[in-house]
């Protein structure tokens, strides 16, 4: 036994030898908590002793605090290194060589309750999320990805990535191989919760167009344990990209911050790229813990509120320190910040950012994705919308700066003068928003005119079935809900705020109006519905100002060139074009 936890230690450093310190971090740590208390039971198994009560009572113990379940009866050979503790369970009849990697989140099971689980050979690594389910065999020195599911017998020296999992041959059997040194690292860092938003498509979209011989990313994810609508590992699974994420239990998640970190030491990342205030603040410390590491922020939006804006005052104060705190974390990433419009660039400069470490990148679309050819209108037939009726919608989260009760009275202001059109609202809140909208729109007396679709991943359908797409949002950086329907050539109408005019021009792909203006943005939608010919230039003028300007891949061409530069393998950054929002780069 102790030749085993012996050599179970000796994997902790990367020398392969054992220390007082080595041996030390490695009780505290709750993966080799975990293995030493299975070591202790398998023993006892082996030799005949149950163990028991205390056997459950450890267990059960370890699988509370430490999200690890190995029954002692499994068969597991010397040299276990479990990397992130948590939602790693085996079955018991799991047989695993010598030498092998866990990561956070796998299982190892049988067939629903019959069968065996997997023999595993020696060597072999199972990333975080990986499923293996049934009696199979899995060779040695094999590699099973983040987030596969692996349900057949996987040859020596193999790779499984992907689910259902594609088998390829490995080229390395170094058990924590790292990537080319010759190419930025990066952890694209984002906290988000249930189907996340309009930077989250940015991310993960970003991540399945990267050029692997550019750049490695890992795109990471904090979430809330709580969240049971949490949809981004399915996102990400889908897109085939390198996904993970940590559950963050607090305000201030130490556990988070810690596995975090192990995540960078052991992709050897360079870089995090954060795109949220929670992010900021982690990236700023995990900078302190790991010396050397870059951090750089993309802004998607910078709100600018008043005091009545608030029902509060204490509410009013805790987002004017919010601010603060945010403008003192951005002035301590390296530079440039990036902004998604020019005008969340100068929202940052009056926050006291200098001009020249500022930079824009706007957000983008992949036309070849969002075509109108590829869309069925079908929320039509869901919502009874006739064929002589319109419908008038959007595609938000439900958040106060959303605005919807302008978008309530858009809605009855039109329907009052041409009662066949309809109006909907496609997206959820982090909450109970959706139901308290429902009963909002109930009181207004508009229940038969505003719907509600809740989240929806069939979005090319949804805005097919748009004949004007709406926003009345009192604040945002650069929409992707408005250019997903610019680019399925539906006219739009929006408030001129954020980065919007930088997008929409008034009259020509649709029209802008002030915040607030229930006047304006009617006469405009009304001026589209009764208009088919100004609908038709309107959605074909939509369609050609994203092609011309807002192209995905070539975001993603700068975002590669961005990363190199912050992780010092460019010389320069990136230049701007140049836009009627700021200057050149000299």
């Amino acid at each position: 036994m102790f030749e085993t936890i012996t050599a179970d230690l000796k994997r902790l450093t990367p020398s392969g030898r054992t220390s007082l310190r080595s041996m030390l971090s490695g009780l505290l740590s709750q993966g080799v908590q975990a293995i030493l208390v299975f070591r202790l039971f398998n023993w006892l198994h082996r030799q005949g002793f149950s163990g028991q009560p205390l056997r459950f009572v450890c267990e059960r113990f370890i699988e509370i605090t430490t999200g690890i379940s190995i029954p002692a009866c499994c068969s597991i050979g010397k040299g276990l290194r479990i990397h992130h503790f948590g939602g790693i369970i085996l079955h018991p009849s799991v047989s695993m060589g010598d030498n092998c990697t866990l990561y956070h989140g796998v299982t190892i099971g049988d067939r629903g309750g019959s069968g065996k689980a997997a023999r595993i050979g020696d060597n072999v690594l199972i990333g975080a999320g990986a499923k293996i389910i049934g009696e199979i065999i899995i060779g040695s020195n094999c590699m099973i990805g983040a987030n596969a599911v692996v349900t057949k017998s996987m040859p020596p020296d193999t790779v499984a990535v992907g689910s259902p999992c594609l088998f390829k041959p490995r080229t390395s059997h170094h058990a924590d191989s790292i990537p080319d040194d010759s190419i930025p690292r990066i952890m694209d860092f984002r906290g988000t919760y249930k189907g996340g938003g309009g930077p989250d498509k940015t991310v993960l979209n970003s991540a399945a167009q990267h050029n692997p011989e550019k750049v490695f990313v890992m795109v990471v994810y904090i979430r809330q344990p709580w969240d049971l609508e949490f949809q981004i590992p399915e996102m990400a699974r889908q897109l085939g990209i390198r996904y993970t994420d940590v559950q963050d239990r607090s305000m201030f998640d130490l556990a988070c911050i810690k596995q975090l970190k192990e995540i960078i030491k052991q992709h050897r990342l360079q870089v995090i790229h954060t795109h949220d205030d929670k992010t900021l603040l982690y990236a700023w410390v995990l900078s302190l813990l790991l010396p050397g590491l870059k951090i750089m922020h993309t802004c998607h939006s910078h709100a600018l509120c008043r005091r009545e804006d608030f029902s509060s005052l204490g509410g009013f104060l805790k987002f004017r320190l919010r601010r603060r705190i945010l403008a003192f974390l951005m002035q301590r990433h390296h530079k440039p910040i990036i902004t998604v419009s020019g005008d969340t660039r100068q929202r940052l400069i009056n926050t006291g950012l200098n001009a020249a470490e500022v930079k824009v990148l706007h957000n983008g679309i992949d036309l070849a994705v969002w075509h109108p050819a590829q869309a069925e209108p079908i929320l039509r037939d869901e919502l009874q919308i006739p064929s002589d009726g319109f419908l008038v919608g959007t595609v938000a989260r439900i958040t106060p700066e959303k605005d919807l009760p302008t978008f309530y009275q858009v809605a009855e202001a039109v329907t009052a003068r041409l009662p066949q059109a309809r109006f909907v609202i496609v997206g959820d809140g982090y909450g109970d928003e959706l139901q308290k909208a429902r009963e909002e729109v109930h009181q207004r007396g508009l229940s038969s005119l505003i719907f509600f679709t809740g989240h929806r991943t069939d979005l090319r359908n949804i805005y097919a079935s748009f004949d004007v797409f709406l926003m009345t949002s009192q604040t945002e950086g650069l929409p992707n809900t408005l250019l997903e329907a610019m680019a399925m050539g539906i006219p739009s109408v929006s408030t001129a705020v954020g980065g919007i005019p930088e997008l929409l021009n008034h009259g020509r792909g649709g029209f802008l109006a002030p915040v607030g203006d229930v006047s304006g943005l009617a006469d405009h939608v009304l001026n589209l519905l009764s208009d088919p010919d100004l609908r038709d230039t309107c959605g074909a003028a939509c369609r050609q100002q994203v092609s011309q300007r807002f192209s995905f891949s070539n975001r993603v061409q700068q975002m590669e060139e961005y990363y190199a530069w912050f992780a010092d393998l460019a010389h320069h950054p990136p230049q701007e074009e140049l836009r009627q929002y700021g200057e050149a780069d000299a």
